[in-house]
């Protein structure tokens, strides 16, 4: 393993980790099944004795396990002892700290998917199938979550060491009355000889975009806007145009793939589609296309599911009336056929820390369950308030669907977890918005999430921005990340870095993705 492995190794060798023999027996009798899965029971007629656990969770998802507490202390007997929060940029100082002491602040956690094969890899993520059968079993919850999500971000190596609370996807978010309107229905066929309608290749995104920007922007008003800022979050908005286009990461031996095949013919789509864009848009942040969504001022974006849960928070249900979801654009293969490759990217895993306390443990892992099971993961995701995006089966469902038009029963225990409204105000509104995610979750394309993920994403952001903002050639500044990757790979181990890679390329054969060349 690379430097951080070493590290780790030196720190853990001083404990001696019990696996599989600190099992507290308890049971809980709980009705009601989501999808098959079991409501939490455990096996043993006996319940947590009062167990109170610590938690820690990033500040995007503000309250959300609050109010689970006073449930699952009624439920099982274990309930939240504290809760700290972190900005997402601080995962690494916050978290990594903790899961190398030798008496960790918290018993279990929040951590963004980029982590999450690191974590497991070298040791940090307590093993959870052994709980998961004390509960409702690992084979029904994994036949209740998106297969993507359980492949990727849930499992490791063949075991369990996450289980899902954000299935964070970059979706096709676009506004229906635009599309609608008669006026830009002619102009746009007389244009372009076919009709105006929602974007399926990245061709006609480019072509819509540019359309809508030349007509509205002197309302200020523009076709489309790319987040580029900071560097480790563009590469992934780049590999959703790139994934189509048959770009991997690595090959088998950990060549670099990113500036091989059809690659820089990608990136100069992409940068199409960037100059399309508003004032700034060589360097938009993920704040300022935020803002510019809720304010109206795009027509289309290639975002993150919740743009719609943002735009009710900040301007409320009127606004978010006009926004419709759809799959991320693609690209016709040779055969005729289309691709679709929407990155997951920065989704969350809930873990509980190899070094946690053997007596808390199992309640943690019961804790982190409960919130991710159907039951209680259903409020979470159509809350507009909770930063938590649908990743269960379940969650895609008319019950679900009806969920998002209103208030979270949950809601309104305390002055921190106010009533809310619901994010559509129709259901015909919230089921287009999930059909759309639902599209897109299938078709997952994974991001890095082993050793040296920031690296690696960081350097090709870096490249990125060259071909946009500095005018250096695609496929130049492609060679320039990849020679970057190589360097990453040697100093963190060539050895390590394969063993790990060929992890994530038996995830994605699991998955029906083919990532190898």
């Amino acid at each position: 393993m690379g430097a951080f492995k070493h590290l780790v190794n030196r720190r853990l060798s001083r404990r001696d980790f019990v696996k599989g023999s600190a099992m507290a027996g308890g049971a809980l009798a709980m009705g009601g099944l989501g999808a098959g899965l079991g409501a939490g029971s455990l096996k043993a007629d006996k319940r947590f004795n009062d167990i109170e656990v610590a938690g820690l969770w990033d500040n995007n998802w503000q309250n959300a396990p609050m109010w689970l507490s006073p449930l699952l202390q009624k439920e099982a007997g274990v309930s939240l002892k504290s809760r700290e929060l972190y900005d997402a940029g601080e995962t690494t100082a916050k978290i990594v700290p903790q899961l190398l002491s030798n008496n960790p602040r918290f018993d279990w956690f929040c951590m963004p998917s980029l982590y999450f094969g690191l974590f497991a890899e070298v040791g940090l993520l307590e093993p959870l199938d052994q709980y998961l059968n004390n509960f409702g079993g690992s084979k029904e919850y994994f036949d209740w979550i998106m297969p993507g999500y359980g492949e990727f971000y849930s499992q490791w190596g063949g075991q369990t060491y996450g289980l899902m609370v954000d299935g964070d996807i970059h979706n096709l978010h676009y506004r229906p009355s635009y599309f609608a309107d008669a006026s830009n229905q002619n102009e746009f066929s007389k244009r372009f000889q076919r009709e105006l309608t929602v974007p399926t290749t990245w061709e006609e995104y480019r072509d819509t975009a540019r359309f809508f920007t030349e007509k509205y922007k002197s309302q200020d008003i523009y076709g489309t806007s790319v987040v580029l800022n900071p560097p480790n979050f563009s590469w992934g908005f780049w590999m959703d145009v790139a994934g189509s286009y048959g770009v991997t990461y690595f090959d088998r031996n950990m060549n670099p793939q990113i500036n091989q095949g059809r690659a820089a013919e990608s990136l100069e789509m992409f940068k199409e589609i960037v100059e399309t864009g508003p004032p700034g848009k060589d360097s938009m942040s993920i704040g300022e296309t935020i803002a510019r969504w809720e304010s109206g001022a795009d027509i289309m974006s290639v975002w993150w599911i919740d743009l719609a849960e943002f735009t009710v928070r900040s301007q409320g249900l009127e606004r978010a009336a006009d926004q419709a979801t759809a799959l991320v654009p693609g690209t016709k293969q040779a055969d005729g056929s289309m691709k679709h490759t929407p990155v997951a990217l920065y989704s969350r895993t809930l873990g509980v820390p190899a070094n946690a306390s053997e007596e808390v443990k199992e309640a943690a892992a019961y804790y982190i369950y409960r919130m991710s099971h159907p039951d209680y993961s259903m409020n979470i995701v159509a809350d507009p308030f909770c930063g938590s995006d649908p990743y269960g089966k379940t969650h895609f469902t008319d019950e679900a669907a009806m969920m998002y038009t209103q208030p979270n029963p949950q809601r309104g225990t305390d002055e921190l977890w106010p009533v809310n409204d619901g994010i559509f105000k129709t259901f015909d509104q919230a089921r287009r918005h999930l059909d759309g995610c639902q599209a897109n979750v299938e078709n997952a394309f994974p991001q890095i999430y082993w050793e040296g993920a920031g690296e690696y994403g960081d350097a090709l952001g870096r490249a990125i921005s060259k071909c946009i903002s500095a005018g250096l050639g695609a496929q130049d500044a492609l060679d320039e990340a990849a020679e970057e990757w190589v360097k990453i790979t040697q100093k963190l181990g060539y050895d390590s870095q394969k063993s790990q890679h060929d992890k994530f390329l038996e995830a994605t054969k699991r998955a029906g993705l083919n990532f190898e060349v």
